[in-house]
């Protein structure tokens, strides 16, 4: 069930002079072509405001720019009459540089966001909406629906946000709005999803090497795929842990419902991602701190082999009951 509509999130920016706007840890396309979407829309649409955008890319999609504004270096007369904006995510623990959030710098606070998650976080202005396909395409939805106008740049931050979080496009959220506000993104410029889709596409030779190495090892129980990807792994392939966390290799083999990618991070927790084929898995991520996420896409954090354990009977007696039902 939707929280509000667009014209809240409308209205919180149209009120306020000096934006800044957060995204998620680990970040993934949709956050970060939310944040940099919406921060170019807001700069064409209403160049009297003043627009930062607070986070770090951590090296994903060298293709595009992400300058990044530096919190310290931003004088303090930005935060008169200032609406901080968190898009993709919702709780603390889910946002990167929180800490601006929550020492109450800002004005007031506004969230845009697809994840049906209650926050810890009191937002002035929220429009959550589980039914959109990213952040992304809510963001896209705005800008139609005020009939902002769209330059070449912003189509390309935003369309990476949708073709990223809908999977190009398979979800099962990607609906007929989602190609409407697709075909807004082309209004008036020179965008082309090919400018977009050809760096994509282009894939490192260790990271084929370590998918390979993935399929040929995964594990299977009880209709549940998983892998992990160790630290010894990590260092066998030269890759990072996002580098390495890319659950999709394991999507949709044979007659699996749930597949999870299980990544160790440098601080000795594990990463798990969660994903099913049409199984609410969101509840069960939401018990392994911090987790949660979509009802089939979600994300979890174990501490140890035996959360690992519990995670994946929890899952499996999930897909049991599914099956009675």
């Amino acid at each position: 069930m939707a929280k509000n509509n667009w014209e809240i999130a409308l209205k919180a920016i149209e009120m306020h002079e000096n934006i800044f706007i957060f995204h998620h840890i680990r970040p993934d396309g949709d956050c970060l072509g939310s944040q940099f979407g919406l921060r170019e829309l807001i700069r064409t649409n209403y160049p009297e405001k003043n627009v930062f955008v607070l986070g770090d890319a951590v090296g994903n999609f060298p293709f595009f720019t992400w300058d990044f504004d530096t919190f310290e270096k931003i004088d303090k007369k930005y935060f008169k009459n200032s609406l901080g904006v968190v898009v993709d995510a919702n709780s603390s623990n889910r946002i990167q540089f929180a800490k601006y959030i929550t020492d109450k710098n800002f004005t007031h606070m506004l969230r845009i966001d697809h994840h049906p998650v209650d926050p810890d976080i009191n937002y002035d202005y929220t429009w959550e909406d589980a039914n959109y396909a990213a952040a992304g395409e809510q963001i896209a939805y705005i800008a139609m629906k005020a009939k902002w106008k769209v330059t070449t740049k912003a189509a390309k931050y935003v369309y990476l946000a949708i073709n990223t979080d809908s999977g190009r496009f398979q979800f099962e959220y990607v609906q007929k709005r989602t190609f409407e506000v697709m075909a807004y993104l082309h209004k008036d410029n020179d965008f082309k999803v090919w400018d977009v889709n050809f760096p994509l596409s282009i894939r490192e030779p260790k990271k084929v090497k370590f998918n390979a190495y993935v399929l040929l090892n995964y594990k299977e129980d009880n209709k549940v795929i998983y892998f992990h990807v160790t630290k010894k792994l990590q260092k066998k392939f030269k890759l990072s842990t996002n580098e390495s966390s890319d659950v999709g290799i394991l999507a949709n083999i044979g007659n699996c419902k749930i597949w999870v990618m299980f990544i160790d991070q440098p601080d000795g927790s594990i990463r798990a991602r969660v994903r099913s084929n049409g199984i609410w898995i969101n509840h069960i991520c939401e018990k392994y701190k911090p987790g949660g996420g979509h009802e089939v896409a979600s994300g979890a954090t174990c501490y140890n082999k035996n959360d690992m354990k519990n995670l994946l009977q929890d899952l499996k007696n999930e897909i049991l009951k599914h099956e009675k039902s």
